[in-house]
């Protein structure tokens, strides 16, 4: 992986995350594009730099809020690894499979968070509504958004420095030219 345009994508997704997502609000959920960044990094990157990656850009993201130093960074980091882990039984380039994998992970993350939210702040309404407003609702809006940005990314895989898939045979030739 090539870290400096790492970095670049790192500081726009940082961006939009701040100022693009507040704007597609939904009933009043965000989407959580920092996790679709680090899925798609937990798919296509080898499985080291998906991890320090994913750190990086929890560690940044860290910066951006008030909640305690390190805690997105370990939260994306053990989302790449655990993808990382299953990427090998799954088809990466296709776009049902990464909606599946980023709504099976936002869905952890966020029922961590909340457990969290609630063992620290304690209960702040009802616990079934939170429950789907933050764990539900920002999973499948977070996972709508997934075919699309990694399509994005996966036309930049030639600049990120990811290695190029060898395996034409199975079917996927055409969306691997088209898509990296």
């Amino acid at each position: 992986m090539r870290w400096l345009t790492f970095l670049v994508t790192m500081g726009v997704a940082l961006t939009c995350q701040s100022a693009v997502a507040p704007a597609v609000e939904v009933f009043g959920v965000r989407p959580d594009w920092l996790l679709v960044v680090v899925v798609f990094f937990s798919m296509f990157a080898r499985p080291s730099d998906a991890a320090m990656g994913a750190w990086v850009l929890g560690f940044a993201a860290d910066l951006m809020t008030i909640e305690r130093l390190g805690f997105l960074a370990l939260s994306y980091t053990l989302v790449a690894i655990g993808v990382s882990m299953v990427r090998g039984y799954l088809f990466c380039f296709r776009g049902t499979t990464q909606f599946v994998v980023t709504l099976v992970t936002c869905l952890g993350l966020q029922c961590g968070w909340l457990i969290y939210r609630y063992a620290i702040y304690g209960s702040s309404g009802a616990l079934i509504a939170d429950v789907f407003r933050h764990v539900v609702l920002s999973s499948v809006y977070t996972a709508l958004w997934t075919p699309f940005i990694h399509k994005f990314l996966l036309s930049a895989a030639r600049w990120l420095g990811l290695p190029r898939p060898k395996y034409s045979h199975v079917g996927l030739q055409g969306e691997i030219r088209a898509g990296v």
